[in-house]
């Protein structure tokens, strides 16, 4: 193994160079077998390579099946719950419990304050606790502190339930990720990242759509508004998935057998990860804030997340209030589904880059080519005067900047995919760090008060893209750096 804390590419093994000589020479394996029709049909998408084995492509398909479904259920429902508060506030929630000025921005800002501010030490230990057990328990709380929002009679009692949906989705994030970056060679991660990643927009996405429906459908029903069935719908669609985490969701291999792994495939998704994926250290570790601070990658790829994070914004709450403030325009049906065109972009955004970065080992060419249409679509907002369709369109494609997310924590992922530790710590506060940055910058930014032109958000949100580009360059620089200095090629090279 090579020295802690190196590089991804100065392990002393490089990708082909494991599989040959721990998996395919070794003879308690049956290398033999023939796809079957959805392996071949996978193949053929290119998520597997050609010429990789039988069982391996039998393992990974299991292992995908195990963490991404309920990986990618989590997340969806994570974002379902969180997009809920601002449906209901723009569906009946502000008047019911008369709500006024910037409340919804301190709202959002309780539940990024808890979330962010217990993410980096519950990620942490996350490395040394059955992450099977409490992801899935964490899920429970939520879905329960959403199910307390829908029979909130005032606006202490929704900031005290969002406090507590912000602690318990703390992890889930950054956990998934951790578990992705320990069971996958670093070739085969960004796609999976990038899989699991459009869950969020995806759940955006249908909670405008659910909202919507639940607006049309059960406001009244029972004497319940529409905006609190919402919260009560969202609760009924997490807590059965949660029993899924339970029964499926595996911890990270060096640990413990997941139940739906053989034994020899078990062993062999450890075997087929020696010398490029390093695992956590059973004990904790003194060294882990010195390795974490003296190298460059916490630094640069919190700077890059806290830009990333700015630039998710116009085209979440802000295009909602945008579409509120002109009611003689936009039906609450509208205003609801309208958002979800830039969240349909950001999906086929993300896909398309991720399958690109890892087939050409690449994150600096899609990330700066995604970044394009964002900084359009700014422009066309800094600018306003472009019309009822100019401005749609600027919120639109702003949803372009979705991909950057997956490609920058597979990037990211890669980079430090021999030290466990350092890499649970970087990605956690990437996130939390990020999120925390966004929560108060978007009261400032974009108040509600000040809806629908949202000058200083617009402008502020235009430095911040440009600043993405430079942000993409530096990692870039330091990433072919690391490689000259250690003799190997870089793993994100051109």
């Amino acid at each position: 193994m090579a020295e802690k804390g190196a590089n991804i590419d100065s392990f002393n093994v490089t990708e082909e160079a494991a599989s040959s000589s721990v998996f395919y020479s070794n003879p308690d394996v049956d290398q033999g077998g023939r796809d079957d029709p959805w392996i071949r049909f996978l193949t053929w998408l290119k998520w597997y390579p050609k010429d990789m084995l039988h069982l391996e492509k039998k393992l990974v398909l299991k292992l995908d099946l195990l963490i991404l479904v309920f990986g990618c259920l989590s997340f969806f429902t994570k974002y379902l719950d969180q997009q809920a508060i601002t449906n209901a506030y723009v569906s009946g929630m502000r008047e019911d419990l008369h709500l006024h000025g910037n409340q919804l921005n301190y709202i959002t800002a309780v539940f990024w304050a808890s979330y962010c501010t217990s993410m980096i030490p519950a990620c942490y230990l996350l490395t040394r606790t059955r992450i099977n057990i409490a992801l899935p328990t964490l899920e429970v709380g939520w879905g329960l502190f959403t199910f307390g929002c829908a029979w909130a009679q005032n606006l202490d009692t929704i900031y005290a339930m969002r406090f507590f949906v912000g602690i318990c989705e703390s992890c889930s994030f950054t956990g998934v990720i951790y578990v992705i970056g320990s069971w996958y060679k670093p070739s085969e991660i960004t796609r999976r990242v990038a899989f699991f990643f459009i869950a969020s927009p995806l759940g955006t996405m249908f909670a405008g759509y659910l909202q919507a429906a639940v607006y049309t459908n059960l406001d009244n029903t029972h004497g319940l508004a529409g905006w609190r069935w919402l919260f009560i719908i969202c609760t009924i669609i997490t807590l059965p998935i949660c029993i899924l985490g339970y029964i499926a969701f595996p911890d990270v291999p060096h640990r413990k057998k997941p139940r739906f792994l053989t034994q020899a495939e078990f062993e062999l998704a450890n075997n087929r990860l020696k010398g490029l994926v390093a695992p956590s250290e059973l004990k904790v570790s003194r060294s882990i804030i010195n390795r974490v601070l003296g190298r460059w990658h916490w630094y640069v790829f919190v700077m890059h997340w806290i830009l990333m994070d700015q630039n998710f914004t116009p085209y979440s709450t802000p295009f909602s209030l945008y579409l509120k403030s002109k009611p003689n325009i936009y039906s609450v049906t509208r205003i609801n589904t309208l958002p979800t065109i830039a969240t349909a972009i950001s999906v086929v955004a993300a896909v398309t880059a991720g399958i690109f970065a890892d087939r050409a080992r690449n994150w600096w060419l899609p990330s700066v080519v995604v970044s394009i249409p964002v900084l359009i679509g700014v422009i066309l907002l800094v600018v306003y005067d472009v019309g009822e369709s100019g401005r749609l369109a600027g919120f639109i494609i702003t949803g372009f900047e979705g991909a950057i997310s997956p490609l920058t924590m597979s990037w990211a992922t890669v980079i430090m995919a021999n030290d466990a530790e350092e890499r649970a710590i970087v990605t956690a506060s990437m996130n939390a760090i990020g999120q925390a940055m966004a929560a108060w910058t978007q009261i400032l930014q974009y108040p509600a008060t000040h809806a629908p032109r949202f000058r200083a958000g617009f402008i502020s949100n235009l430095v911040t893209t440009v600043a993405q580009f430079v942000s993409i360059g530096l990692i870039t620089h330091l990433q072919k750096r690391d490689a000259r200095k250690s003799g190997h090629i870089a793993s994100g090279h051109a």
